[in-house]
């Protein structure tokens, strides 16, 4: 979620209706009632209308551009956030929203401009300093660093700034070298963040046992879904961290194939088919008739066709599919499956040490962090044993270190042909706008191999919580 969508929700839960508003104020006041409810569709043609009906109206721009942005269209999206700064061209949120664009686009020198005109305005927002270390290699000497230490020892706030500032200030000493301060200021980000959650990992643990109970192996027959062959997406999935972006590059760069990035078809399918079938997620999923497996896999397949309707091969990059692998099973048999794994500490400290703009709210306590992978790795181990063969896992290591190798098992496991393009994936251009935006567009490299080494003695309770999956660390 970009900053703008953020003050954006706020604004509209609060915000009645007025009554001699103007019909550009009416149109945006629907539109921010539509983003709300998660109809990001409505919404842009709210916003557009109310452009329309006021072409001077910044607020409609601006928003006009956030959703944009959020939908995957890029042009739109610069469009709408170039007329917003020609109205305020000041204003932080857009200057600031224009810039990830720019860094999901891989114009990086751009993001970096961008980033320092919004922190001219605003010298000590600290999510400026974090987006804009999340594009750079810091120095020791680095003039960045000293600003941001500088805002550090000025601001009196705990809020959301300080808490970025301090990731930003993690990333900034870990390039250095300097990992003792590195880990204080993510131990410090992480702990401001964790108060501001409601979240329960023993939600996270039980939701997968009862999964492990309603799926047994008995209940995947053959012909579940009975599908159209053309119903063959891929799902790439796993532990946030694990790879999953790396992965999805790759295959997208393929000419069969179109990168969707991380959606919640699966989960808004699920929901709705749940619905009009009167069942229970999860305690009913293992039994689910023959009408409500072709409605899932129906249901879900023209939502991603939505995203590239001439496609022949669509992937679906979200990690939290894990939960759903047994209903994609039954009810889209020609689904491809791809597992990223990595070694357990490696993936829960690269979680540890970002900032998600959505969910993941496990990943700010190294003991939690530690059980949700415990539970995430007993709950794959189960797919695995009740859906042999329909599974590739692929090792981040492995990838790493072997890449023709292991991309050739990606190809032949979804059916691909094999093309050179796949090799050379970091050249392929698309919008990504996930948090490995800028790693996955440079060639592999064994760079983050071992790097929970570095913060070994301050790691223990994520060590101790992982259990024998600490052991399991494959570099």
């Amino acid at each position: 979620m970009n900053r703008r969508q953020r003050r954006r929700d706020a604004k509209a839960k609060k915000a009645p209706r007025k009554r001699n508003a103007t019909p550009a104020i009416n149109a945006m006041m629907r539109g921010l009632e539509l983003v709300n409810a998660g109809n990001l569709d409505g919404a842009a043609a709210a916003f557009q209308e109310a452009t329309k009906a006021d072409a001077a109206q910044f607020a409609a721009w601006a928003n006009l551009g956030s959703v944009e942005l959020e939908r995957g269209n890029p042009l739109a999206a610069e469009t709408a956030f170039a007329r917003a700064l020609e109205l305020d061209v000041r204003s932080v949120p857009v200057i600031s929203n224009l810039a990830n664009l720019k860094m999901q686009l891989d114009a990086r020198a751009e993001a970096e401009v961008l980033y320092r005109r919004a922190l001219v305005e605003a010298p000590d927002d600290g999510e400026l300093y974090y987006d804009l270390s999340r594009i750079k290699k810091f120095t020791a000497d680095d003039p960045d660093l000293a600003a941001m230490e500088s805002a550090d020892s000025r601001s009196q706030s705990s809020g959301p700034s300080r808490m970025y500032l301090h990731f930003a200030l993690g990333k900034a000493y870990e390039d250095i070298g300097n990992f003792e301060k590195s880990i204080k200021h993510y131990l410090d980000a992480n702990t401001h963040k964790r108060a501001t959650l409601a979240f329960d990992i023993n939600t996270e643990e039980d939701l997968a046992q009862q999964l492990i109970a309603t799926f047994p192996s008995s209940v995947f027959l053959p012909g579940c879904g009975n599908m159209e062959p053309e119903a063959n997406p891929i799902f790439v999935l796993g532990m946030p961290r694990s790879g999953t972006s790396l992965v999805e590059q790759i295959l997208a760069s393929h000419s069969d194939v179109f990168g969707a990035g991380e959606v919640n078809f699966m989960r808004d399918s699920i929901a709705s088919v749940f619905s009009t079938h009167q069942l229970d997620f999860p305690t009913s999923a293992g039994n689910l008739d023959a009408s409500a497996q072709m409605a899932l896999g129906l249901d879900y397949m023209t939502r991603l066709r939505t995203v590239a309707p001439v496609a022949k091969r669509i992937t679906d990059k979200m990690p939290r599919n894990v939960y759903f692998i047994g209903l994609i099973a039954m009810a889209l048999p020609n689904a491809k499956i791809i597992h990223c794994r990595r070694s357990a500490l490696d993936t829960c400290l690269s979680c540890f040490t970002i900032h998600f703009p959505h969910g993941q709210e496990f990943s700010y306590d190294l003991k939690e962090l530690g059980r949700y992978y415990r539970a995430y790795a007993g709950l794959m181990e189960h797919w695995q044993r009740a859906l042999p063969g329909r599974i590739l896992d692929v090792r981040y290591e492995d990838l790493v270190v072997d890449p023709e190798a292991q991309i050739r098992r990606l190809t032949n496991h979804c059916d691909l042909s094999w093309e050179e393009a796949v090799l050379n994936f970091d050249k392929t251009e698309r919008q990504i706008s996930t948090a490995s935006a800028a790693q996955v567009r440079q060639p592999v490299h064994t760079g983050s191999v071992a790097r929970w080494k570095r913060f070994e003695p301050d790691l223990h309770p994520l060590i101790a919580a992982l259990g024998s999956y600490a052991d399991e660390n494959e570099g």
